[in-house]
């Protein structure tokens, strides 16, 4: 509509309007050489209309055989016009780390600059500036790059003062012997794919973190002082269970596929961790012991299963089960209601329940007996263990 309108515009208001536009995303991915020499001339000029105008949003994507020199100047436009949000994507392995060099003092010194996404540099390697200063950056995205160094990734933290969130995605960081995250005021942070060295050490230091979504396969992890309140974690360590203990604090925890070392640790019940926050507990495979958990999570409400294939022994062998004192929290019904849709051959489900009235105890038991059953034999018996009534459907 908005397209429609403009075109039945004056020239000189069209003009006026085109140059104001305060977001500006740019897709300069073309095979075409003619197309890619209007694309550069087209925003040569587009750009040089604008000499006054500040840039909240700036976006742009680079394919192959764009002039590195106009991208550069394109950029810079960009961090000299109080740039808000800035998303770099150059698919294009002829952009190297010398055609970048000049941009990256620029770049990371920006004063104004809030969220910063870096995408899709295969051959770029970042060398974060000595005097690196981001002091308003919350958001930070690192997508398929490498650092120099050790230090330059650290650098590049230390100096965003007020970061809230840090993706680091499918980056090479096998040169790194130490991965550090260490920050004050980091809430988010995600650190998954890539090429990760099986004896880099990861550091995480972040008291205000609120959700932590990791997926590597390595052997060394240092946690420092956290207190989170969601986890997403997916590993095979030797360390397991020293992280376990120092995300104890969570609210929510995802494990997403089978750890043999979790799954050791849940076969015994005395190295559980105590979870005092956690209320939602997400499984991506099935674990034997979970239910020793259950017991360490005093707030416990949801527990989710994300199974390829339900257990074959809870399909076809388990023919009697029986649940010791529900207390009618909702994770407990959320179990029996799993159960009887899993369970194909089983005969009885004897379930007690405790510390409910009478009334209570016919709604529950109307909810429970309610439940779908893939078993068309199974019996359930329900007992109210303080005074001994028994209700069978």
């Amino acid at each position: 509509m908005f397209c429609i309108c403009i075109g039945f515009m004056p020239l000189f208001i069209w003009k006026d309007l085109f140059t104001s536009i305060s977001n500006i995303e740019l897709d300069g991915v073309l095979r075409n050489k003619a197309l890619r020499n209007r694309f550069m001339k087209f925003l040569d000029g587009f750009l040089s209309l604008r000499k006054y105008i500040n840039v909240d949003r700036f976006r742009l994507c680079c394919g192959p055989r764009i002039d590195h020199r106009k991208i550069n100047e394109w950029i810079l436009y960009a961090v000299r016009h109080g740039i808000r949000e800035l998303d770099l994507i150059f698919q294009s392995r002829s952009f190297e780390t010398r055609h970048f060099t000049e941009l990256e003092f620029a770049v990371f010194t920006c004063k104004t600059l809030l969220t910063l996404r870096l995408f899709n540099l295969p051959s770029l390697i970042l060398t974060i500036p000595t005097h690196c200063c981001l002091p308003k950056l919350k958001v930070l995205n690192l997508n398929f790059l490498k650092f120099s160094d050790d230090e330059s990734i650290r650098r590049l933290l230390s100096s965003c003062i007020s970061l809230e969130e840090l993706l680091v995605q499918s980056c090479k960081l096998s040169n790194l012997n130490k991965l550090n995250v260490c920050h004050p005021t980091l809430q988010r942070l995600t650190i998954s794919g890539g090429d990760i060295s099986p004896s880099c050490e990861l550091e995480i230091n972040t008291p205000n973190l609120v959700c932590f979504d990791f997926c590597y396969i390595y052997s060394r992890i240092c946690i420092g002082f956290i207190a989170n309140r969601s986890s997403n974690y997916c590993n095979d360590t030797t360390s397991v269970l020293d992280l376990m203990r120092a995300l104890s604090c969570v609210r929510s925890f995802h494990l997403t596929g089978i750890c043999s070392e979790i799954q050791a640790m849940l076969m015994r019940p005395s190295l559980i961790p105590e979870f005092p926050n956690l209320i939602s507990l997400k499984m991506g495979g099935y674990y034997a012991g979970w239910e020793n958990m259950l017991v360490r999570c005093p707030c416990f409400e949801t527990l989710a299963f994300e199974l390829e294939k339900d257990p074959s022994c809870l399909q076809h062998h388990i023919k009697a089960i029986k649940i010791f004192v529900l207390k009618r929290k909702h994770v407990e019904l959320q179990l029996v209601k799993y159960l009887l849709k899993k369970a194909r051959v089983l005969e009885s489900l004897t379930v007690e329940i405790t510390y409910v009235t009478k009334r209570e105890l016919r709604v529950m038991s109307k909810n429970i007996c309610a439940l779908p059953k893939a078993s068309k034999k199974c019996h359930i018996l329900i007992i109210l263990v303080d005074i001994g009534i028994i209700l069978v459907d």
